[in-house]
């Protein structure tokens, strides 16, 4: 059996996916009980059902526990070197998962580039904080 290229970053996403799941549940969960519950009460006082009354207050009320999610999750997903060298053993089938990370290993340690692995390292820290303050901008906005 071939081994095929194209499964080997989707299967390390959804274990990255699967080992963060619980981190990222415990904060929604703390954000869920930090919601009053006079605000369910004004919005079923103001006519609101079940469904006008999650987008009305739960939605705006996990607003801050989603603009971290994301965050950290960009972060992680950016960073992330452990998985893809322990799964697939440097690089996997045809280099299919290699992470920014794990070509900085590469480059700096195996290949004795230290230069062209510090370029990778500042333009990888530049996209993360890029990337992260468009989706804080989007997410916090009113």
């Amino acid at each position: 059996m071939a081994v095929n290229g194209f499964w080997a970053m989707p299967i390390i996403a959804i274990y990255v996916t699967w080992k963060g799941l619980g981190f990222y549940i415990l904060l929604y969960l703390a954000a869920l009980q930090a919601i009053p519950k006079e605000l369910y009460e004004a919005a079923k006082v103001d006519g609101a059902r079940r469904i006008g009354a999650f987008f009305a207050v739960t939605v705006p009320g996990l607003r801050p526990a989603t603009v971290l999610v994301v965050v950290v999750s960009i972060i992680t997903g950016a960073n992330f070197f452990t998985e893809p060298y322990l799964l697939t053993g440097g690089g996997g089938p045809d280099n299919q998962s290699v992470s920014p990370v794990f070509l900085i290993y590469r480059e700096g340690i195996e290949q004795n580039h230290p230069g062209y692995a510090a370029a990778i390292g500042i333009l990888l820290a530049i996209g993360v904080l890029v990337v992260s303050g468009v989706s804080r901008f989007f997410l916090e906005r009113d």
